[in-house]
């Protein structure tokens, strides 16, 4: 299944809910571009994978390097709600070290206000 991406603003922090997958290809190229989009306007972002069913090693090269970006610019980005394969994938990668895991959007929108 194709990765879409849903958008929302809470605040001064996006909120991005994505479902499929996001994989080496289209897929990961086109969350990279969008995410990299809204962080001119805020480094504070929140992906929500509830509706990601997989992701692989260019999944994961996504997320790192946006996590960069973010980072880069002053702000953060949390994952809410990976599913068991998605968080077995950061687990094993040690990533589940580097991002902050939230089990909902708003606990992730507040966690921001909370580093404020």
């Amino acid at each position: 299944m194709a990765l879409r991406v849903h958008t929302q603003i809470s605040g001064h922090v996006y909120i991005l809910h994505c479902e499929g997958r996001i994989v080496f290809g289209d897929e990961g190229a086109a969350l990279h571009e969008r995410v990299r989009n809204l962080l001119t306007g805020t480094p504070q972002v929140v992906i929500n994978l509830s509706g990601v069913d997989h992701i692989d090693s260019g999944g994961i090269g996504v997320l790192v390097g946006l996590f960069v970006a973010a980072r880069n610019r002053g702000g953060e980005l949390k994952l809410v709600s990976p599913n068991e394969h998605v968080y077995t994938t950061l687990r094993r990668t040690c990533l589940d070290t580097v991002f902050r895991l939230y089990a909902s959007d708003d606990e992730a929108v507040a966690a921001f206000g909370k580093a404020a």
